[in-house]
């Protein structure tokens, strides 16, 4: 079963002076003298870093936003506050600083519905985030779901973050019959498609149109050796519906068109999983084997090209 990373953000508990009884006998807390702050604290696993997927020990910009009703909130509105908070990867819950503190809405039965997001871009009136210099693959999202507080209820608050995105590694290895001459020069994912914001609303992320994304950070000069090596950086996308992905391989001697690699663990690419595809160059044949790593602890697949 898949196993999700999972970010929690911890809203810490508020001391209430006391409490009165209603008619039925249920606590009902009084409304606090004053305003009562919104405070957080963060921690557990691994969190991303900045143009990165996971990387343990890092920092990252949240967005963190509240929406006041007294009833269900309407998150296609404009929300009531917006700010970020730095957050340190870390396995222990520490505690985080709004970069605009935050109290609680002060009027009775009116709840703060929150949610929080990464990369925090620019949220705009409707509720929609927009995303800039996602462009290149490199970028990370989380997105957490609601929880809500108020100032008679600011016991400790969890937010979940999940990961809507799927992850592909690449490496490389060649037999002896295909030489050590020969370097990787890119590699190309056909009909990708990169995040391009968050509707709060619906929970979704909003995706540019289908492109051929090339993948970054590959060495000049690599050679491709009897050693498997990581080619270019990892890259996250929109997941793939189907279990294959059609790639262009280039090296300094040839190009391998629509090459395709399969995995055989899951029907169609998952949210939160990672794949690595090793390309596999033997004489004139490119093989690709795709398989599960990293964001999940289960799964492969693999497939054979000519």
């Amino acid at each position: 079963m898949t196993r999700r990373t999972q970010i929690m953000f911890l809203l810490a508990a508020v001391a209430l002076a006391g409490c009165s009884k209603n008619n039925e006998g249920t606590v009902t807390p009084p409304m606090p003298d004053g305003p009562v702050a919104v405070q957080l604290s963060a921690g557990l696993h691994t969190l991303p870093a900045p143009k990165a997927p996971v990387v343990s020990g890092t920092s990252f910009t949240a967005a963190v936003a509240g929406w006041e009703s007294a009833s269900a909130a309407n998150y296609a509105s404009a929300a009531a506050w917006s700010t970020t908070a730095q957050i340190t990867a870390g396995a222990s819950a520490a505690v985080i600083t709004l970069a605009q503190s935050q109290t609680y809405s002060q009027q009775s039965g009116v709840k703060t519905y929150m949610k929080a997001w990464y990369p925090a871009g620019t949220l705009g009136a409707n509720g929609k985030v927009t995303f800039g210099g996602t462009a290149d693959g490199t970028t990370d999202v989380l997105l957490a779901g609601e929880i809500s507080g108020s100032a008679t209820d600011s016991g400790v608050k969890t937010l979940t973050f999940n990961h809507p995105l799927t992850q592909l590694k690449f490496k490389v290895d060649a037999d002896a019959a295909f030489g050590t001459a020969t370097t990787i020069t890119g590699i190309s994912i056909h009909d990708a498609q990169l995040p391009a914001g968050i509707d709060l609303a619906s929970d979704a992320v909003t995706y540019a149109g289908a492109a051929n994304l090339t993948v970054p950070g590959i060495a000049a000069g690599q050679a491709i050796t009897a050693t498997a090596t990581a080619a270019g950086d990892p890259v996250m996308m929109k997941p793939f519906t189907g279990n294959s992905i059609v790639l262009t391989v280039t090296t300094s001697d040839a190009t391998y068109n629509n090459v395709t690699a399969t995995i055989d663990d899951d029907t169609d690419f998952v949210p939160g999983k990672a794949y690595t595809i090793t390309l596999h160059f033997s004489g004139a044949e490119l093989q690709a084997q795709a398989k599960v790593t990293d964001w999940v602890d289960s799964g492969t697949g693999e497939g054979n090209i000519q």
